[in-house]
């Protein structure tokens, strides 16, 4: 069965946790609604346009039928609308002003609608500042993996005296360059048994983040590993990300021959998780780790 290395594996959680960010602040006011903008005029012009010719063709039809009564409708209609333009006139100053004032009263809403926006903007990005996000998920990650207990038997790559003769040279080579450049610590020897199956596991390398106390398991895979192997390993990390272990796995190829990438993948898994969004930086020369399969 082909892979593709490397191989990473994140807890649901630790992904969830990740990308959240703290709760926005609440912004529930509407904006003000826009009042008509058409200025009043002293007369309808239109409106007594139509007026005058609904009368016209009006009387027109009546007068047909009897002129009497057409004579009537047409004095009866003109007085109508003489008296409606003259209404019209008499209240074009309290119409203008009562514009004006809605007008107004809208500015003066939307004014205060807009500093109330401006405010809400601006706590907002208090709220959700880089800084605040990254405090505010390394305090839930600080509880998610408050739950993986620390083990003894683990030691520093760079205080370890035996740790040459027990790692093998390219391991050891792989783990120095890349603790160099991490804020947290590589450690080797971890040990944790996998009473389910019946295994030991013992990754090649392992960090821990000093902050969020997150362990991040660094394995190497041979390419002698048989369907057997593949599958015990399969089973040993499905129970580890269940308790919260990160996984990155590359080839023995990848560390033989790209290490320094391999370490730049490992510090985009960093800054990914905002573990340590300062290590990325450091691989600005170095090229991407090229996907292999095995």
């Amino acid at each position: 069965m082909m892979r593709q290395f490397p191989v990473i594996l994140i807890p649901p959680e630790v992904q969830r946790i990740a990308q959240s960010k703290p709760d926005a602040p609440k912004f529930n006011i509407d904006i003000p609604s826009v009042p008509p903008f058409r200025q009043p005029t002293p007369i309808h012009i239109q409106e007594t346009l139509g007026l005058t010719f609904g009368l016209v063709l009006v009387v027109a039809v009546v007068t047909a039928i009897a002129k009497e009564l057409g004579i009537i409708l047409l004095i009866v209609g003109t007085v109508a609308i003489i008296i409606r333009i003259k209404i019209q006139f008499d209240t074009y100053k309290r119409r203008s002003q009562r514009h004006q004032d809605s007008i107004q009263r809208y500015l003066t809403k939307f004014e205060a609608y807009s500093h109330q926006e401006v405010a809400y903007q601006r706590e907002l990005a208090i709220a959700h500042a880089p800084q605040r996000i990254l405090e505010f998920r390394q305090h839930q990650f600080q509880k998610f993996f408050a739950k993986i207990p620390a083990n003894d038997q683990a030691i520093s790559i760079t205080e370890s005296q035996n740790a040459i003769a027990e790692l093998e040279e390219f391991i050891y080579k792989f783990g120095m360059e890349l603790q160099k450049n991490l804020s947290g610590t590589l450690y080797h020897g971890l040990k944790l048994h996998i009473s389910s199956i019946e295994y030991d596991w013992n990754p090649a390398l392992t960090y821990i983040d000093p902050v969020t106390n997150a362990h991040i398991a660094i394995e190497i895979s041979a390419p002698s590993e048989n369907a057997a192997i593949m599958m015990r390993n399969d089973l040993a990390e499905r129970f580890l990300v269940n308790l919260g272990w990160i996984m990155i796995k590359f080839s023995q190829e990848q560390i033989l021959q790209n290490s320094m990438e391999c370490c730049k993948e490992f510090a985009r898994l960093l800054d990914r998780l905002s573990f340590d969004q300062n290590v990325l930086a450091k691989f600005t020369d170095t090229p991407d780790l090229a996907p292999v399969k095995l």
